[in-house]
Protein backbone atom coordinates (compact mmCIF):
# COMPACT_ATOMS: atom_id res chain seq x y z
CA UNK A 1 0.00 0.00 0.00
CA UNK A 2 1.13 3.51 -0.69
CA UNK A 3 0.60 6.55 1.23
CA UNK A 4 1.52 9.92 -0.11
CA UNK A 5 1.73 13.49 1.88
CA UNK A 6 1.44 16.82 0.58
CA UNK A 7 2.52 19.21 3.28
CA UNK A 8 -0.34 21.37 3.34
CA UNK A 9 -2.41 22.78 5.96
CA UNK A 10 -4.69 19.52 5.50
CA UNK A 11 -2.30 16.88 4.67
CA UNK A 12 -2.92 14.82 2.10
CA UNK A 13 -2.35 11.00 2.31
CA UNK A 14 -3.49 8.62 -0.75
CA UNK A 15 -3.81 5.16 -0.07
CA UNK A 16 -3.42 2.90 -2.80
CA UNK A 17 -3.34 -0.79 -3.31
CA UNK A 18 -0.11 -2.95 -4.13
CA UNK A 19 1.06 -3.48 -7.35
CA UNK A 20 -1.22 -7.05 -7.20
CA UNK A 21 -4.63 -6.73 -6.12
CA UNK A 22 -6.11 -9.28 -3.65
CA UNK A 23 -6.34 -12.39 -4.12
CA UNK A 24 -9.78 -14.46 -3.43
CA UNK A 25 -9.87 -15.82 0.34
CA UNK A 26 -10.50 -19.09 -0.71
CA UNK A 27 -10.90 -21.54 1.43
CA UNK A 28 -8.98 -24.10 -0.36
CA UNK A 29 -6.05 -21.30 -1.23
CA UNK A 30 -3.32 -19.35 0.16
CA UNK A 31 -3.67 -15.86 -1.13
CA UNK A 32 -0.50 -14.34 -2.73
CA UNK A 33 0.86 -12.03 -0.72
CA UNK A 34 -1.16 -9.41 0.46
CA UNK A 35 -2.42 -6.35 2.20
CA UNK A 36 -4.73 -6.28 5.53
CA UNK A 37 -5.38 -2.56 5.85
CA UNK A 38 -7.54 -2.78 8.73
CA UNK A 39 -7.28 -1.87 12.65
CA UNK A 40 -9.36 -2.57 15.84
CA UNK A 41 -9.04 -0.46 19.39
CA UNK A 42 -5.94 -0.76 20.91
CA UNK A 43 -6.01 1.02 24.54
CA UNK A 44 -6.95 4.35 23.39
CA UNK A 45 -6.25 4.20 19.45
CA UNK A 46 -9.40 4.53 17.95
CA UNK A 47 -9.44 2.63 14.60
CA UNK A 48 -12.14 0.36 13.10
CA UNK A 49 -11.39 -0.15 9.45
CA UNK A 50 -13.70 -2.67 8.26
CA UNK A 51 -13.70 -5.98 5.54
CA UNK A 52 -16.18 -5.63 2.33
CA UNK A 53 -16.54 -9.53 1.92
CA UNK A 54 -18.37 -9.34 -1.42
CA UNK A 55 -15.11 -7.63 -3.00
CA UNK A 56 -12.45 -8.95 -0.72
CA UNK A 57 -11.30 -6.06 0.48
CA UNK A 58 -10.34 -3.99 3.34
CA UNK A 59 -11.91 -0.50 3.36
CA UNK A 60 -11.01 2.39 6.11
CA UNK A 61 -13.65 3.54 8.75
CA UNK A 62 -14.40 5.80 11.43
CA UNK A 63 -11.29 6.23 13.72
CA UNK A 64 -8.29 5.37 11.84
CA UNK A 65 -4.87 6.80 11.61
CA UNK A 66 -1.72 6.95 11.04
CA UNK A 67 1.54 8.45 12.31
CA UNK A 68 4.58 10.01 10.53
CA UNK A 69 7.67 9.88 12.83
CA UNK A 70 10.13 13.03 12.20
CA UNK A 71 14.37 12.57 12.77
CA UNK A 72 13.95 15.00 15.30
CA UNK A 73 11.94 13.34 17.74
CA UNK A 74 8.19 13.00 18.40
CA UNK A 75 5.39 12.30 16.00
CA UNK A 76 1.93 13.52 14.55
CA UNK A 77 -1.04 11.80 14.12
CA UNK A 78 -2.85 12.13 10.41
CA UNK A 79 -6.81 11.10 10.86
CA UNK A 80 -8.82 9.96 7.93
CA UNK A 81 -11.26 12.23 6.52
CA UNK A 82 -15.37 11.48 7.32
CA UNK A 83 -15.89 11.31 3.65
CA UNK A 84 -13.60 8.93 2.96
CA UNK A 85 -14.93 6.42 5.17
CA UNK A 86 -15.59 3.02 4.06
CA UNK A 87 -12.99 3.64 1.17
CA UNK A 88 -10.00 1.69 -0.50
CA UNK A 89 -8.44 5.41 -0.89
CA UNK A 90 -8.56 7.80 2.03
CA UNK A 91 -7.48 10.89 2.26
CA UNK A 92 -6.38 11.53 6.20
CA UNK A 93 -5.20 15.45 7.50
CA UNK A 94 -2.58 16.27 9.78
CA UNK A 95 -1.31 19.76 11.40
CA UNK A 96 1.58 21.90 11.79
CA UNK A 97 3.97 19.58 9.70
CA UNK A 98 6.95 20.98 7.80
CA UNK A 99 8.63 18.66 5.48
CA UNK A 100 12.22 19.68 5.61
CA UNK A 101 14.58 18.83 2.55
CA UNK A 102 16.90 16.07 3.26
CA UNK A 103 15.20 15.16 6.30
CA UNK A 104 13.65 11.59 6.04
CA UNK A 105 10.16 10.72 7.80
CA UNK A 106 8.81 7.28 8.80
CA UNK A 107 5.31 6.43 9.60
CA UNK A 108 3.49 3.28 10.79
CA UNK A 109 -0.11 2.23 10.99
CA UNK A 110 -2.26 1.92 13.59
CA UNK A 111 -1.29 5.27 15.28
CA UNK A 112 -0.14 4.53 18.74
CA UNK A 113 -0.74 7.49 21.15
CA UNK A 114 2.37 8.91 22.43
CA UNK A 115 4.24 12.02 21.30
CA UNK A 116 7.87 10.84 22.39
CA UNK A 117 7.63 7.66 20.44
CA UNK A 118 10.73 5.78 19.79
CA UNK A 119 10.69 4.92 16.79
CA UNK A 120 13.84 3.21 16.59
CA UNK A 121 11.37 0.85 19.36
CA UNK A 122 8.37 0.76 18.00
CA UNK A 123 6.47 -1.48 20.37
CA UNK A 124 4.05 -4.15 19.00
CA UNK A 125 1.76 -6.95 20.79
CA UNK A 126 -0.10 -9.71 19.35
CA UNK A 127 -1.68 -10.27 22.85
CA UNK A 128 -5.88 -10.26 23.42
CA UNK A 129 -6.75 -10.84 20.11
CA UNK A 130 -11.00 -11.12 19.84
CA UNK A 131 -13.16 -12.72 17.49
CA UNK A 132 -16.46 -12.09 17.54
CA UNK A 133 -18.80 -14.25 15.23
CA UNK A 134 -17.86 -17.53 13.16
CA UNK A 135 -15.19 -16.77 10.43
CA UNK A 136 -15.27 -12.91 11.31
CA UNK A 137 -12.02 -10.92 10.23
CA UNK A 138 -12.79 -7.59 11.27
CA UNK A 139 -10.61 -7.91 14.52
CA UNK A 140 -7.38 -8.70 12.79
CA UNK A 141 -6.22 -4.98 12.23
CA UNK A 142 -5.43 -4.39 16.13
CA UNK A 143 -2.35 -6.78 15.94
CA UNK A 144 -1.79 -6.64 12.10
CA UNK A 145 1.47 -3.15 12.38
CA UNK A 146 2.58 -1.76 8.87
CA UNK A 147 6.10 0.12 8.68
CA UNK A 148 7.04 2.63 6.11
CA UNK A 149 11.20 3.13 5.48
CA UNK A 150 12.10 6.49 5.93
CA UNK A 151 11.94 8.55 3.15
CA UNK A 152 12.74 12.01 2.15
CA UNK A 153 10.19 14.47 0.56
CA UNK A 154 10.38 14.90 -3.08
CA UNK A 155 8.92 18.06 -4.95
CA UNK A 156 7.37 18.95 -1.94
CA UNK A 157 5.49 15.74 -0.77
CA UNK A 158 6.59 12.53 0.63
CA UNK A 159 5.71 9.06 -1.11
CA UNK A 160 5.70 5.92 1.66
CA UNK A 161 5.08 2.29 0.84
CA UNK A 162 3.78 0.57 3.99
CA UNK A 163 4.81 -3.25 4.64
CA UNK A 164 2.91 -5.25 6.88
CA UNK A 165 4.58 -6.80 9.70
CA UNK A 166 2.55 -10.28 10.60
CA UNK A 167 0.84 -13.21 8.88
CA UNK A 168 -2.51 -13.17 8.97
CA UNK A 169 -3.94 -16.71 9.64
CA UNK A 170 -7.45 -18.89 9.29
CA UNK A 171 -7.44 -22.38 11.47
CA UNK A 172 -10.34 -24.38 10.42
CA UNK A 173 -11.79 -27.36 12.48
CA UNK A 174 -14.41 -29.32 12.22
CA UNK A 175 -16.95 -29.45 15.33
CA UNK A 176 -20.31 -30.42 16.56
CA UNK A 177 -23.11 -27.68 17.14
CA UNK A 178 -22.51 -25.40 19.86
CA UNK A 179 -20.70 -22.32 21.02
CA UNK A 180 -17.31 -21.97 21.86
CA UNK A 181 -15.18 -19.41 23.82
CA UNK A 182 -11.29 -19.74 22.87
CA UNK A 183 -8.74 -21.52 20.65
CA UNK A 184 -5.63 -22.13 21.81
CA UNK A 185 -2.81 -22.71 18.79
CA UNK A 186 -0.06 -24.76 20.84
CA UNK A 187 3.22 -25.86 19.05
CA UNK A 188 6.31 -27.55 20.63
CA UNK A 189 8.31 -24.87 21.75
CA UNK A 190 8.63 -21.03 22.03
CA UNK A 191 8.07 -19.79 18.52
CA UNK A 192 5.49 -17.68 18.56
CA UNK A 193 6.37 -13.99 19.47
CA UNK A 194 3.77 -12.53 21.86
CA UNK A 195 5.50 -8.95 21.85
CA UNK A 196 8.16 -7.03 20.44
CA UNK A 197 9.73 -3.86 18.76
CA UNK A 198 10.53 -2.45 15.36
CA UNK A 199 12.69 -0.37 14.07
CA UNK A 200 11.35 2.72 11.82
CA UNK A 201 14.60 3.75 11.20
CA UNK A 202 16.43 0.77 9.60
CA UNK A 203 17.94 0.88 6.18
CA UNK A 204 16.36 -1.34 4.38
CA UNK A 205 13.13 -3.39 4.16
CA UNK A 206 14.22 -6.59 5.68
CA UNK A 207 15.32 -4.88 8.76
CA UNK A 208 12.30 -2.68 8.99
CA UNK A 209 9.69 -5.73 9.22
CA UNK A 210 12.10 -7.75 11.29
CA UNK A 211 10.63 -8.02 15.06
CA UNK A 212 13.06 -8.09 18.23
CA UNK A 213 11.24 -10.18 20.37
CA UNK A 214 10.38 -9.19 23.70
CA UNK A 215 8.07 -12.64 24.85
CA UNK A 216 8.21 -15.90 23.06
CA UNK A 217 5.71 -18.65 23.94
CA UNK A 218 4.61 -21.91 22.68
CA UNK A 219 0.91 -21.06 22.65
CA UNK A 220 -1.25 -18.24 21.31
CA UNK A 221 -4.69 -17.31 22.52
CA UNK A 222 -7.87 -16.22 20.48
CA UNK A 223 -11.18 -15.43 22.48
CA UNK A 224 -14.23 -16.38 20.76
CA UNK A 225 -17.46 -13.95 21.22
CA UNK A 226 -20.64 -14.86 20.25
CA UNK A 227 -19.10 -17.79 18.21
CA UNK A 228 -22.00 -20.45 17.92
CA UNK A 229 -22.25 -23.42 15.40
CA UNK A 230 -25.95 -24.12 14.41
CA UNK A 231 -24.76 -27.58 13.01
CA UNK A 232 -22.19 -29.74 12.31
CA UNK A 233 -19.27 -28.26 10.40
CA UNK A 234 -16.31 -26.37 9.97
CA UNK A 235 -15.99 -23.59 12.55
CA UNK A 236 -13.64 -20.69 11.45
CA UNK A 237 -11.19 -19.13 13.36
CA UNK A 238 -8.54 -16.00 12.27
CA UNK A 239 -5.70 -14.59 13.95
CA UNK A 240 -2.68 -12.29 13.14
CA UNK A 241 1.19 -14.35 13.85
CA UNK A 242 4.68 -12.95 13.93
CA UNK A 243 6.18 -14.28 11.42
CA UNK A 244 7.32 -17.80 12.12
CA UNK A 245 8.81 -20.73 10.35
CA UNK A 246 6.69 -24.02 11.11
CA UNK A 247 7.44 -26.20 8.90
CA UNK A 248 8.25 -29.49 10.46
CA UNK A 249 5.95 -28.90 13.51
CA UNK A 250 2.65 -30.18 14.27
CA UNK A 251 0.44 -27.28 15.11
CA UNK A 252 -2.48 -28.45 18.03
CA UNK A 253 -5.69 -26.92 18.31
CA UNK A 254 -7.49 -26.73 21.80
CA UNK A 255 -10.77 -25.09 21.38
CA UNK A 256 -12.82 -24.99 23.99
CA UNK A 257 -16.55 -25.18 24.54
CA UNK A 258 -19.12 -22.68 26.64
CA UNK A 259 -19.21 -25.73 29.27
CA UNK A 260 -15.84 -26.05 29.74
CA UNK A 261 -15.23 -28.66 27.73
CA UNK A 262 -12.33 -29.11 24.47
CA UNK A 263 -11.98 -30.43 21.04
CA UNK A 264 -8.56 -31.38 20.21
CA UNK A 265 -7.22 -31.53 16.33
CA UNK A 266 -3.48 -31.30 14.40
CA UNK A 267 -2.32 -29.53 11.76
CA UNK A 268 0.90 -29.41 9.90
CA UNK A 269 3.21 -26.75 9.96
CA UNK A 270 4.27 -24.40 7.59
CA UNK A 271 6.56 -21.57 6.92
CA UNK A 272 4.42 -18.66 7.70
CA UNK A 273 6.76 -15.27 6.24
CA UNK A 274 4.92 -11.27 7.00
CA UNK A 275 2.15 -10.14 4.46
CA UNK A 276 0.83 -13.94 3.69
CA UNK A 277 -2.05 -15.39 4.72
CA UNK A 278 -1.93 -19.30 5.35
CA UNK A 279 -5.00 -21.32 5.83
CA UNK A 280 -4.85 -24.50 7.55
CA UNK A 281 -6.94 -26.75 7.56
CA UNK A 282 -7.72 -29.83 9.89
CA UNK A 283 -9.47 -32.77 8.66
CA UNK A 284 -10.57 -34.11 11.91
CA UNK A 285 -11.20 -33.65 15.42
CA UNK A 286 -11.52 -34.94 18.69
CA UNK A 287 -14.36 -33.94 21.74
CA UNK A 288 -13.99 -34.45 24.46
CA UNK A 289 -10.46 -34.06 24.47
CA UNK A 290 -10.61 -35.07 28.25
CA UNK A 291 -13.10 -37.42 30.11
CA UNK A 292 -13.26 -38.17 33.65
CA UNK A 293 -14.98 -41.29 35.57
CA UNK A 294 -14.99 -42.11 38.77
CA UNK A 295 -13.00 -45.09 40.19
CA UNK A 296 -16.22 -47.04 39.80
CA UNK A 297 -15.74 -47.57 36.41
CA UNK A 298 -18.30 -47.67 33.57
CA UNK A 299 -18.79 -46.15 29.97
CA UNK A 300 -17.40 -42.79 27.82
CA UNK A 301 -18.43 -41.77 24.48
CA UNK A 302 -15.96 -39.80 22.46
CA UNK A 303 -16.72 -38.41 18.80
CA UNK A 304 -14.34 -37.64 15.80
CA UNK A 305 -15.97 -34.96 13.41
CA UNK A 306 -14.25 -35.18 10.19
CA UNK A 307 -14.44 -32.34 7.78
CA UNK A 308 -15.35 -34.44 4.67
CA UNK A 309 -16.87 -37.74 4.42
CA UNK A 310 -13.60 -38.94 2.67
CA UNK A 311 -11.49 -38.47 5.88
CA UNK A 312 -10.39 -42.33 7.71
CA UNK A 313 -9.30 -42.08 11.12
CA UNK A 314 -8.04 -45.30 13.48
CA UNK A 315 -8.45 -45.76 16.49
CA UNK A 316 -5.76 -47.22 18.97
CA UNK A 317 -6.15 -47.94 22.88
CA UNK A 318 -3.30 -47.13 25.17
CA UNK A 319 -4.21 -48.38 28.57
CA UNK A 320 -5.47 -52.29 29.32
CA UNK A 321 -8.22 -50.94 31.33
CA UNK A 322 -9.94 -49.04 28.53
CA UNK A 323 -11.82 -51.64 26.07
CA UNK A 324 -13.46 -51.12 22.79
CA UNK A 325 -17.11 -50.96 22.87
CA UNK A 326 -18.87 -50.57 19.68
CA UNK A 327 -18.99 -47.71 17.72
CA UNK A 328 -21.58 -45.67 14.97
CA UNK A 329 -21.58 -43.33 12.04
CA UNK A 330 -23.71 -40.52 11.35
CA UNK A 331 -22.15 -38.86 8.44
CA UNK A 332 -18.89 -36.84 9.58
CA UNK A 333 -19.10 -37.55 12.95
CA UNK A 334 -18.29 -41.06 14.46
CA UNK A 335 -18.86 -42.04 17.93
CA UNK A 336 -16.85 -44.34 19.61
CA UNK A 337 -17.96 -45.90 22.97
CA UNK A 338 -15.28 -47.25 25.48
CA UNK A 339 -15.66 -49.31 28.90
CA UNK A 340 -13.83 -48.45 31.62
CA UNK A 341 -12.88 -51.08 33.82
CA UNK A 342 -12.99 -50.36 38.10
CA UNK A 343 -10.15 -48.88 39.28
CA UNK A 344 -9.17 -50.92 42.78
CA UNK A 345 -6.09 -48.63 43.30
CA UNK A 346 -5.13 -46.15 45.70
CA UNK A 347 -4.33 -43.47 43.29
CA UNK A 348 -5.56 -42.16 40.23
CA UNK A 349 -4.70 -42.80 36.73
CA UNK A 350 -4.57 -41.58 33.34
CA UNK A 351 -5.24 -43.99 29.80
CA UNK A 352 -5.47 -42.41 26.01
CA UNK A 353 -7.31 -43.46 23.22
CA UNK A 354 -5.35 -42.16 19.49
CA UNK A 355 -7.30 -41.17 16.33
CA UNK A 356 -5.04 -41.06 13.60
CA UNK A 357 -5.41 -39.97 10.12
CA UNK A 358 -4.72 -42.16 7.45
CA UNK A 359 -3.86 -39.63 5.16
CA UNK A 360 -1.97 -37.39 6.90
CA UNK A 361 -0.46 -39.37 9.82
CA UNK A 362 -1.69 -36.64 12.37
CA UNK A 363 -3.05 -38.13 15.87
CA UNK A 364 -5.65 -36.32 17.87
CA UNK A 365 -5.63 -38.00 21.76
CA UNK A 366 -8.23 -38.53 24.00
CA UNK A 367 -7.34 -38.68 27.49
CA UNK A 368 -9.54 -40.83 30.03
CA UNK A 369 -8.74 -39.77 34.01
CA UNK A 370 -10.44 -42.01 36.23
CA UNK A 371 -10.83 -41.14 39.84
CA UNK A 372 -8.96 -43.88 42.83
CA UNK A 373 -10.16 -46.06 45.34
CA UNK A 374 -12.08 -44.79 48.30
CA UNK A 375 -12.42 -41.52 47.27
CA UNK A 376 -15.59 -39.12 49.45
CA UNK A 377 -16.46 -35.86 48.33
CA UNK A 378 -17.08 -33.85 51.48
CA UNK A 379 -20.24 -32.14 50.45
CA UNK A 380 -21.17 -30.04 53.84
CA UNK A 381 -19.18 -27.55 54.85
CA UNK A 382 -15.66 -27.76 56.55
CA UNK A 383 -14.73 -23.94 57.57
CA UNK A 384 -16.69 -22.93 54.61
CA UNK A 385 -15.05 -25.52 52.19
CA UNK A 386 -15.44 -28.77 50.50
CA UNK A 387 -12.92 -31.46 50.96
CA UNK A 388 -11.99 -34.82 49.39
CA UNK A 389 -10.13 -37.41 51.53
CA UNK A 390 -9.74 -41.05 51.52
CA UNK A 391 -11.99 -43.41 53.14
CA UNK A 392 -10.83 -45.80 56.19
Amino acid sequence: MRISIIPLLSLLLILTACNQELSTLDDQQDAQSIVFSLSQPVGDVLTKTSYDAGNNRFLWSEGDAVGIVSPQGGQLKFTINPEDYGEIDADFDGRGFALKAGNKYASYYPFLSDFDLDPTVLPISFIGQVQTGENAMTHLGATNFSVAQGTSPNAGRLDFTFLNVGSPHRYRLPVLAGTFTQLTVQVPSNYFTLSGTLNLMADNESDLIAITPTEMTDKLTLELRNTTMSSTGNLRCWMIVAPVNLEGSVITLLLQTSDGQEYIASLNGRDCPANNRRVFDALSSVFPRVSEISADGGSVQIKVVKSTNDVVVTPSIGAGWITAAGSTNDGLVSTYTYTIAENEASSTREGTISFTESSTGLTNTATIQQGKAGTIIGIGSWDNDNHSGNAD
